[in-house]
């Protein structure tokens, strides 16, 4: 987990995946380029606090860390995994990101199967929640990671294997739309959001990049993606969450 002002759902994050982990690598801090737009170096909600919580526990690793962007700030983690289980996976869980326990053995068998096939990388369906926990999008993402010696992520979920002569292509990456995790990252609120978009839309790399999500009329919305009604159930940690209190 790279995490930054994460409070309202980091701990239903954690909870959600530390059962079914071996070890749980949690780097806090802005990016440099956050920082840059005026942002505090460490976060300045709970989110500490929160995390400081699970130190004690043998499987949580907690580092702080304040580099120039994403793939940087993935690779301080990364490079901690590599230490503790170096011939294992890389499972990236943001920390607005909340698992079912049911789907870590799925994870664990795509792990097995991309062991015998020689694939490096598998995406994952995201249900992504948009203003409230009863509308969603679908997206995909990059979730699952085999480790080399040498592996390194290149953008913020994309990696390569150099020592294998490997980069983000197929046959290696592959997409596994049957395991999905349920992904928060639009119902913080205006000001969260307002503070990533402008990141995303300033991050100096090339052209100005239009981010597409706008706070507009109330609400958090993008022309590019369809937004639905969630007819499903969300994992049963999240049943206390405050947002269901609203």
């Amino acid at each position: 987990m790279t995490v930054y002002d994460e409070e309202s759902f980091i701990e239903y994050a954690i909870l959600s995946c530390l059962p079914y982990v071996d070890h749980l690598v949690i780097v806090e801090g802005a990016y440099k380029q956050v920082i840059a737009l005026d942002a505090p170096e460490r976060s300045s909600d709970g989110t500490i606090e929160i995390i400081e919580k699970y130190r004690s526990d043998p499987k949580v690793h907690i580092i702080y860390a304040n580099e120039e962007s994403d793939p940087q700030q993935r690779n301080v983690g990364l490079n901690k995994i590599k230490e503790l289980n170096p011939n294992g996976y890389c499972l990236i869980i943001d920390g607005d990101e909340v698992y079912e326990a049911s789907t870590f053995k799925m994870i664990r068998t795509a792990m097995m199967n991309m062991d015998r096939s020689n694939k490096y990388a598998s995406y994952f369906k995201s249900k992504t929640f948009v203003n409230d926990p009863y509308h969603m999008t679908d997206q995909e993402f990059p979730r699952l990671f085999k480790i080399t010696p040498e592996c390194k992520f290149v953008n913020d979920n994309f990696m390569e294997w150099p020592d294998k002569g490997i980069g983000w292509y197929s046959p290696y990456v592959i997409k596994i739309p049957y395991i999905s995790y349920y992904h928060y990252s639009f119902c913080k609120g205006r000001e969260k959001f307002e503070q990533k978009r402008n990141w995303w839309m300033n991050r100096g790399f090339g052209p100005r990049f239009d981010y597409g999500w706008r706070y507009e009329n109330g609400k958090i919305d993008d022309p590019n993606h369809v937004v639905h009604d969630f007819a499903g159930i969300h994992p049963a940690i999240m049943k206390e969450h405050p947002l269901w209190k609203k």
